[in-house]
């Protein structure tokens, strides 16, 4: 498998502003699953819809599965599923399910779905529904 920095899938309909930010929140999300490698690149190649939907910046974003990231060799580190919350003007992407892989070998990977509590924790009080709060206090 090689990396396509090029061809951007289905996430075309995000913008560049976006894109930047998503991009940012997802590697910094890696580092909750012990990867800090902040020299990675994204492949959005195989990006699809997944059916979440919303408008932030400038463009729209899906909770996209199909994601890839490489290291400057070229070497695949992480594939997975984003997903995101937006509510008024607080916006936060992070990985809804993701593998890391370390020389072809898997290493690690989150496959139960829902708000993670380091994700849980980023939400302000305010924004958040009834069950992320009571969820908040465990």
């Amino acid at each position: 498998m090689s990396a396509d920095h090029t061809d951007l899938g289905l996430s075309t309909i995000m913008g560049p502003q976006l894109r930047a930010l998503v991009e940012s929140q997802l590697l910094q999300d890696l580092g909750h699953y012990g990867l800090f490698n902040k020299d990675l690149k994204f492949d959005w190649s195989q990006s699809c819809i997944e059916g979440h939907d919303g408008s932030y910046l400038d463009g729209r974003l899906e909770n996209f599965s199909g994601l890839m990231v490489f290291d400057g060799s070229g070497k695949l580190i992480v594939d997975g599923w984003m997903e995101f919350v937006h509510r008024g003007k607080f916006f936060l992407a992070y990985w809804e399910f993701v593998s890391i892989w370390k020389d072809n070998i898997k290493v690690f990977e989150k496959s139960v779905p829902g708000l993670p509590k380091h994700v849980l924790d980023k939400i302000p009080t305010e924004l958040m529904t009834e069950s992320e709060k009571e969820r908040s206090h465990l």
